[in-house]
């Protein structure tokens, strides 16, 4: 071969090592180099309106990492978060109606924060189908975690918080007997089954059990017939609304239990229909800073997420846990772009699943995100316990961890 024959072999090489390269690193739809379309369906109107306040504090995050020039990228790229936002009034149709539409009609990169275990189900062969990343969901339903590729949620399962739950009571008040109102659906059904599995063996006695929809407008009947049971505790996993409900039934009808509440009706403004005196010595759950704690007045993330939250003037209270809920959700989504090396829907969940105690500012401290592929695709698997003293949150115990074992239930 002569020099120039090698020399022009050598350049066809390289020219097609570049062009496999561009492909490899081809960008999906929904990303540009400077903007990344991410999707979401929320509750914004109907009967759990409230947890709409997830979208928001997805909106409250975002619209700070646009305001400071958007999130610098694991590419080198800087791009700014455009969000499209659906309602769906938690109706799983709808659901599916706007995922379809955002994916094949507004392009988006990926979805995300979407609440509702039905809802999450009813996308679920969708996204799997399209590869779009349904990232970091409100939900805590063990089934939606493990299997799917392109799923994965945030908050701690509901099997986790049950077993935290009966911990307390086993350790607390060993021969509790035990009042429960579930959420009707897949949650509720869960959070059930699991705390009956970690009351296994143990002297504590479920005595009855009661089930709620978020279209029940009073849930009266129900809570009759659980303090009727004799029941000294009442566990509750229901949305916030119906929460609130419960806790005033129990207070105001004279039966006064020690009552578990599940942390997704437990902020203090979910509470304040109920009464806050009817809430004291109130016993749930939490894995964020509650930021009205003077234990968290000097914390630098409390006080960013402060002033973000009064910048953007959302709907939702600053002490609301579902737009907490959301501000961590965008944050986390913040951490996993800093971390992709290419602008591809999977090198978006091959981070996301990934994840190697990711820190994030609003979570308590020694609470970080940590997933290891199918084996543990939980980001969340620690519980602070937690109880009401009429204004706020005291901590009970140390934290909970389930890290690499969150329970499974039967």
């Amino acid at each position: 071969m002569t020099r120039h024959s090698f020399c022009a072999l050598r350049g066809a090489l390289a020219t097609l090592a570049v062009a496999a390269a561009s492909v490899a690193h081809a960008a999906d739809p929904g990303i540009t180099d400077s903007v990344i379309r991410i999707g979401i369906s929320a509750p914004l109107t109907g009967p759990v309106a409230a947890v709409g306040a997830v979208s928001e504090g997805i909106k409250v995050r975002v619209a700070a990492a646009n305001a400071a020039g958007g999130v610098k990228m694991g590419d080198g790229k800087t791009r700014t978060i455009e969000l499209t936002v659906q309602d769906d009034g938690i109706d799983p149709q709808r659901t599916l109606t706007n995922v379809r539409k955002m994916v094949e009609q507004g392009e988006v990169f990926a979805l995300l924060g979407i609440s509702g275990t039905p809802n999450n189900q009813a996308i679920g062969k969708y996204v799997e189908q399209k590869k779009v990343p349904n990232l970091f969901m409100y939900s805590g339903v063990q089934e939606l975690q493990e299997g799917p590729n392109w799923m994965i949620g945030l908050v701690p399962s509901f099997t986790t918080e049950a077993a935290a739950f009966a911990e307390h009571l086993k350790a607390s008040k060993p021969d509790a007997k035990v009042a429960v109102l579930f959420l009707n659906t897949e949650t509720g059904l869960t959070f059930k089954s699991a705390l009956a599995g970690a009351l296994k063996g143990s002297r504590v006695k479920v005595l009855a059990e009661q089930a709620v929809t978020p279209v029940d407008p009073t849930i009266d009947t129900q809570m009759s017939n659980l303090k009727a049971s004799g029941a000294d505790t009442l566990v509750i996993i229901a949305p916030p609304r119906q929460g609130a409900q419960a806790v005033k039934f129990a207070a105001e009808s004279g039966w006064k239990p020690v009552t578990l509440l599940s942390y997704i009706a437990s902020s203090v403004a979910a509470l304040r229909p109920a009464g806050l005196d009817n809430a004291m010595g109130l016993i749930t759950s939490q894995f964020i800073k509650p930021v009205d704690s003077p234990a968290f007045a000097e914390d630098t993330a409390v006080k960013r997420y402060l002033a973000d939250h009064a910048a953007a003037k959302p709907r939702f209270d600053k002490t609301d846990s579902q737009g907490q809920v959301g501000y961590v959700t965008g944050e986390a989504l913040i951490r996993v772009l800093e971390q992709m090396k290419q602008p591809t829907r999977q090198a978006m969940m091959d981070v996301a699943r990934q994840m190697n105690k990711v820190e994030v500012g609003l979570l308590l401290p020694g609470i970080t995100l940590t997933t290891q592929g199918s084996a543990d695709p939980y980001p969340i698997e620690s519980l602070q316990l937690v109880r009401f003293d009429g204004a706020q949150y005291a901590p009970l115990g140390k934290p909970m961890s389930f890290e690499g074992k969150t329970p499974r239930h039967n």
